[in-house]
């Protein structure tokens, strides 16, 4: 996980190490004034997180993305669009959860996870319940959780756990419709499958 900046020391066009995550939202939370901090998890080649990013210019955004050639996608996006309020960290989402404090995020975005179809593979899918004490814990107050998939039994199971959690209500609303511009999400609509879209709001 080695950090590339191509010549250039501006952060926002740089791979981040997990072990930058603490100074990344310190120094966003301090420069901040009325500004939000929101974590896509699994940004894919980036095409949400950037025109998101794009639109929302008083919030700061971390993309968590494991893979790394996806993240030189997404950092070429943020270049050719000469945005300086996202950051890219390479590393699986459950270790950058473990490092961010309480109370500090405002916003997660999980858009077509990987659905683990097969029963015996569920217990992976990342919105179980250990992952979602972890949300909530570092939402603040009134904060959204946004998820996506094209996969039923995902949505239902997802569905059922945010119902049951007693951190989180069920929203009305969608998540933003840049979630729409992904590659998945192009796909599924391409071959006729639907989306299921859910808005979840953490409890004051």
């Amino acid at each position: 996980m080695q950090e590339k900046s191509h010549g250039d020391a501006d952060p926002a066009i740089t791979i981040r190490r997990i072990e930058e995550v603490d100074s990344i939202v310190a120094e966003a939370i301090s420069t901040l004034s009325r500004g939000r901090i929101e974590i896509e998890i699994g940004s894919g080649n980036g095409h949400f997180l950037v025109a998101y990013g794009e639109k929302a210019k008083d919030t700061f955004l971390i993309g968590i993305e494991l893979k790394k050639k996806r993240c030189l996608k997404i950092l070429k996006k943020i270049k050719n669009r000469s945005l300086h309020n996202i950051t890219v960290v390479q590393e699986k989402a459950e270790v950058l959860l473990q490092r961010l404090p309480p109370r500090c995020i405002d916003h997660y975005h999980v858009y077509f996870p990987d659905p683990w179809p097969k029963t015996r593979h569920r217990r992976r899918r990342f919105i179980r319940k250990s992952n979602l004490d972890i949300l909530c814990n570092t939402l603040k107050p009134g904060g959204r959780l946004s998820f996506a998939t094209d996969f039923f039994d995902y949505s239902v199971q997802a569905k059922l756990l945010l119902l049951l959690h007693p951190g989180f209500t069920l929203m009305d609303d969608n998540p933003p419709e840049e979630v729409f511009l992904s590659v998945y999400a192009n796909k599924f609509m391409d071959h006729g499958q639907k989306i299921y879209l859910m808005t979840a709001r953490k409890n004051e």
